[in-house]
């Protein structure tokens, strides 16, 4: 018992250490600020009339073409080359539709006087390379020359604008529904009813047969088309896992609960995201994080527990160790009060690696006794765009 429970300790540190990287990746770009609105300045150099003018601007230009174009204004890009640091934004922002990447990125620099266009692949054979240059050249500089930021960042806009609106680009996608995609998910939460049935007791593996071939005819017929074959494959193959997973969970009462409560936070994420912008990263990945904070809390007192029942003395001398660890980050950090809460996860982090050792130590003394008594009988685990090769241009004024 304690071996699986040793087992669940580090397949939860795993899944923590992988949703952190995933959130990072996310969220990863230059200045460390989200893409929340169309326009971002933080050097307080627009006021509010040009900034929510620009905003209502490129709204109705990603209303009209799709493209979406975002304006940046930082006091300085730092170590690293205007050029550099705009295509890294473009990509952590993922600016531009998925597969059409038609995104545009105006970028100024104010305390290094630099600007900067980076224009997506979608959109270079419209917004040229040559074009950018004489934006910033015969637009935006000039401008700013004068002092006018305001006025040179909404001409190269308007510019912009103009070359968009007469660019040949996709339709916007409409907002109908896929009927391939609902025929697969419809066939999943059929097979999952049916593997909580059958895990139940409740229907019979032939009944279960027939009602699997007739919901794979069905669905076939309504969502396959022209490619029915491979839908007479895909279909089984996903009744089957649906029912596998389900029934499975249907024998953790508790585990299948809390997966049909995500599965239904995550619904209601979807529908709450057609209405409002919902960031699934806060709202999703965040909450699910808390969960196994707290579940390897509750998987360290586990093995707290069990470790007294093994040896008392054993257990005082891993709690005086995880004790030490506590005292000496908390003095190695110096950051006050914040510096001990800080100190107070990091400890944890080492008891749990501590107390563990007593899950192995355990393990195989049991192991070992087990094999001694039988041997005397027998020997026997995704905007959507961003994609931008480095076109555009650059200035300086």
């Amino acid at each position: 018992m304690i071996v699986l429970v040793r087992q669940s300790v580090f397949s939860l540190l795993a899944l923590v250490f992988s949703s952190l990287l995933i959130t990072a990746h996310a969220d990863t770009s230059p200045i460390g600020v989200a893409l929340d609105q169309r326009v971002i300045d933080l050097t307080n150099t627009l006021d509010s009339g040009t900034a929510q003018r620009l905003k209502q601007q490129l709204a109705d230009l990603e209303q009209r073409k799709g493209a979406q174009v975002a304006v940046l204004l930082v006091p300085t890009t730092g170590s690293a080359d205007i050029e550099g640091y705009a295509n890294q934004l473009f990509r952590a922002w993922k600016l531009g539709r998925k597969d059409v990447n038609d995104g545009i990125l105006l970028v100024v620099a104010k305390d290094d006087r630099k600007v900067r266009i980076e224009v997506g692949y979608g959109l270079e054979g419209i917004v040229t390379d040559l074009l950018a240059h004489r934006i910033i050249e015969e637009q935006i500089t000039p401008a700013f020359r004068q002092g006018d930021f305001a006025g040179g960042v909404q001409q190269g806009v308007d510019a912009l604008t103009v070359l968009v609106d007469g660019g040949d680009l996709p339709q916007l996608a409409g907002a109908g529904i896929n009927p391939q995609f609902m025929a697969l998910l419809a066939a999943l939460i059929l097979g999952g009813l049916g593997g909580v049935a059958i895990a139940a007791g409740k229907l019979h593996w032939r009944k279960a047969l027939i009602a699997a071939v007739a919901a794979t005819l069905l669905l076939t017929l309504l969502a396959g088309g022209w490619e029915w074959p491979m839908f007479l494959f895909v279909m089984p193959l996903t009744l089957l896992i649906g029912g596998a997973v389900f029934g499975a969970l249907w024998q953790v009462r508790t585990l299948f609960y809390c997966v049909i409560g995500l599965l239904a936070y995550s619904l209601g994420l979807v529908m709450a995201n057609q209405y409002v912008d919902v960031s699934f990263i806060h709202w999703l990945l965040w909450p699910l994080g808390v969960l196994v904070v707290l579940g390897l809390y509750l998987v360290l007192l586990l093995i707290m527990r069990e470790t007294w029942r093994t040896s008392r003395a054993g257990f005082i001398v891993r709690l005086l160790a995880a004790v030490v660890v506590y005292v000496v980050a908390g003095w190695v950090i110096d950051d006050g009060r914040d510096g001990w809460l800080l100190a107070f996860p990091i400890a944890s982090f080492v008891a749990l690696i501590i107390f563990g050792k007593v899950g192995e130590g355990a393990g195989s003394g049991s192991g070992g006794g087990s094999g001694s008594s039988s041997s005397s009988s027998s020997s026997s685990s995704s905007g959507g765009g961003g994609s931008s090769g480095g076109g555009g241009a650059s200035g300086s004024w």
